[in-house]
């Protein structure tokens, strides 16, 4: 059996194109045949993308990261630019707004999914001396469990303060979600204030119904919370896999972050990809910098390396 088909993320060349078009016949020329329209899809490649996806030969859109296309009061594209937890009302019905502009939009080219980041809550940085400690071979002292500890304990009270405010959105995007056949993917995140804190998906999950929401495991985010021991990939994985609807695949080192070409990282993927269920989606989300080699290289290791599969 042929290994499951790998989608590319247009995170890796939507800055570098102004065409639409031209943003899936580069990914079909990489050899893909399913593509993730990323959270950095501007509004002017949005007409390309309409009239191209209909072509015989143009790869199948399978996702959309939401906010796509990016607000067009934005500077910048940025997914966190406006949060469901935000405690400022604007704020959040900007966020539902362009959220449900994300889903018409995905319905307009098919898609089957779209990726959410939940918000965020609690102090900020409270994860920097963590790092710092834990580059320092400090991981198993007692000042870094000490700090441990009271980061997680903090991040957790204000999940559970913000939740309310997040869940009411999420359970409306769901109905909408729900009458245009989409699946919403619910995504690990590797900022630790960056909500659920990882011990509360099996209560979030249980709030929020299947199939129309799903958990969406990102492989570089879990290993860089995995290399603070904030968690154990593995377990993380065999818990949640009952909900998990896709990936965002990539590979992670301590020294060079995530987004890294696959093969490339300290990941174990050996270990790992066997705990994904067989009907998961599986995206490829490079960083800009990788070269057009290092991503066919990718394409070609997730070829070469699928393991049998739950």
């Amino acid at each position: 059996m042929p290994p499951p088909s790998l989608a590319l993320s247009t995170c890796w060349h939507a800055d570098r194109t102004t065409d639409g078009a031209s943003l899936l016949q580069q990914a079909k020329s990489l050899g893909f045949d399913r593509v993730e329209l990323s959270h950095n899809t501007r509004f002017n490649l949005w007409p390309g993308i309409l009239a191209e996806h209909k072509s015989p030969t143009a790869p199948k859109i399978d996702v959309l990261h939401n906010f796509c296309p990016v607000p067009v009061e934005l500077l910048r594209p940025h997914p966190n630019a406006y949060e469901f937890s935000d405690p400022r009302p604007a704020t959040r019905r900007l966020a539902e707004r362009h959220s449900l502009s994300t889903l018409e939009a995905a319905a307009s080219v098919g898609a089957r999914f779209v990726v959410l980041h939940l918000g965020s809550a609690g102090p900020h940085h409270r994860a920097d001396s963590l790092e710092s400690l834990a580059a320092a071979g400090e991981m198993g002292s007692r000042n870094y469990v000490s700090q441990k500890i009271a980061a997680i304990q903090s991040w957790e009270k204000a999940f559970h303060e913000s939740w309310p405010r997040v869940e009411e959105i999420l359970l409306r995007l769901g109905e909408r979600a729900k009458a245009l056949g989409l699946q919403l993917g619910l995504e690990c995140r590797e900022n630790p204030r960056e909500i659920p804190p990882d011990d509360s998906w099996d209560m979030l999950l249980s709030r929020l119904p299947a199939p129309t929401f799903g958990y969406w495991h990102d492989f570089g985010h879990a290993a860089a919370k995995e290399s603070l021991g904030l968690i154990d990939h593995a377990q993380h994985l065999r818990r949640l896999a009952p909900r998990l609807i896709g990936v965002h695949l990539h590979d992670f080192s301590p020294e060079q972050g995530d987004h890294l070409p696959l093969g490339q990282g300290s990941i174990p993927f050996a270990q790992l990809l066997p705990l994904i269920p067989s009907n998961t989606h599986f995206s490829l989300e490079l960083s800009p910098g990788v070269s057009a080699d290092e991503v066919r290289a990718s394409l070609l290791w997730w070829n070469q390396n699928q393991p049998p599969r739950s």
